[in-house]
């Protein structure tokens, strides 16, 4: 099981993204939890997920948010462009990557 959280402003942009990319998991059976919550949220939402997607307009921050999460979790910015055309199943697939990535880092 995947869990992947996007985090943006107020949480409402990202709610749109999170119902895209959780369709195109359920059409893969992909066993995957994704959800959205807003930016002083994501200390505490993040204790299950095992990356942080960061909608555009708060991109800026990756480094802040990065920093208060520690090393265990991945967090990376959506893609502009990705973002605005909702593009679910390249974000679902560069999140689940990144997620693999870091599992096997960790295991070593």
């Amino acid at each position: 099981m995947a869990n992947i959280l996007l985090c943006c402003n107020e949480g409402m942009s990202t709610s749109f993204l999170v119902k895209k990319m959780q369709q195109v998991a359920d059409d893969n059976g992909l066993k995957v939890k994704i959800w959205a919550v807003s930016e002083p949220k994501v200390d505490t939402e993040s204790k299950s997920a095992d990356i942080v997607l960061l909608g555009p307009q708060i991109a800026f921050m990756r480094d802040t948010i990065a920093e208060r999460l520690g090393t265990r979790i991945p967090v990376q910015a959506i893609n502009a462009e990705d973002f605005g055309r909702l593009n679910a199943s390249k974000m679902l697939k560069e999140g689940l990557l990144l997620i693999r990535e870091n599992r096997a880092k960790q295991d070593k």
